[in-house]
């Protein structure tokens, strides 16, 4: 098995760029509020999950996902001109909400212990 898979660079490339065109290229100020915390590409290289997260809290993950969709043909110039693919994958940005989904699971064992604390006489 290879090290580093073709998928990984390409992969780790889109993270990076798209991440400095948030922060750096792009014009709109909210995607400064926004980053990608992961990207998964299919085998054929044909589609790219991004995974992204909201830094501030005044930004709505609803409103987030507004400002990518509306950068997005601006996005996709960028990186046309920046990387050097034969083809660009589509890019389908999707809400990451493990940390929320840890919090839940972390509150449930919290709830499960001291429920079972009360039960030791």
């Amino acid at each position: 098995m290879r090290r580093f898979a073709k998928r990984d660079k390409v992969a780790d490339l889109l993270h990076h760029a798209i991440s400095n065109a948030f922060l750096m290229e792009l014009e709109d100020p909210d995607l400064q509020w926004i980053t990608i915390t992961d990207t998964r590409l299919n085998r054929d290289l044909s589609l790219a999950k991004l995974y992204y997260r909201v830094v501030d809290q005044k930004l709505h993950k609803d409103r987030a996902a507004e400002v990518i969709e509306k950068n997005i043909r601006h996005l996709r110039r960028y990186l046309g001109k920046n990387l050097r693919l034969k083809q660009l994958p589509e890019l389908r940005f999707i809400y990451d909400d493990t940390p929320g989904k840890a919090q839940r699971i972390e509150d449930l064992i919290r709830s499960i212990h001291e429920g079972n604390n009360g039960d030791d006489s």
